[in-house]
């Protein structure tokens, strides 16, 4: 019984670290402290599964040790960005539709009004070509090219996240 229990719990203890990484990278944990200061994909998978596979980030959390602070807040910038690398040809085809369920999560996760956001649609359907028909190197730079444009519209200036 304790095996079975044990099983069935390993997979939401999994889930559960993963909804605690901090910003940037791997977040916080025994991993970040082991591949501090590395670069590049392998050190931050590496980094991350030293995290997932050891659960030591709630304990970072819970007592501000191995890098984490318990206090910090997952910023709405960072919600936009990951939201954007998981949905990005949706909110594409969204754009071309001039609205659409991803788009207007979008338009959530950026705090606009029922209003801003219906002009939010249209201002993406009518720079569709400026906004997406270009390749882009990251969702990070398209986010930029984004807020730039919301930057030259009076009335959705505000919702730029990203001053440049």
């Amino acid at each position: 019984m304790k095996r079975t229990l044990a099983v069935c719990l390993l997979p939401l203890m999994a889930a559960a670290s993963t909804h605690v990484a901090a910003d940037s990278g791997a977040g916080c944990g025994l991993g970040q402290q082991v591949f501090a200061g590395q670069s590049g994909l392998g050190p931050h998978v590496l980094a991350a599964t030293t995290n997932g596979s050891s659960y030591n980030q709630l304990f970072g959390l819970s007592f501000d040790s191995l890098g984490c602070n318990g206090e910090t807040t997952v910023t709405a910038e960072f919600q936009r960005n990951v939201f954007v690398a998981s949905n990005f040809d949706n909110i594409a085809r969204d754009a071309a539709q001039g609205g659409g369920q991803h788009l207007q999560s979008l338009a959530a996760l950026m705090a606009m009004t029922d209003q801003d956001a219906e002009q939010f649609f249209r201002f993406t359907q009518q720079q569709y070509d400026a906004l997406f028909g270009q390749p882009v190197s990251s969702h990070e730079a398209w986010l930029i090219q984004l807020d730039t444009a919301l930057m030259n519209e009076p009335t959705l200036s505000q919702y730029a996240m990203t001053r440049v």
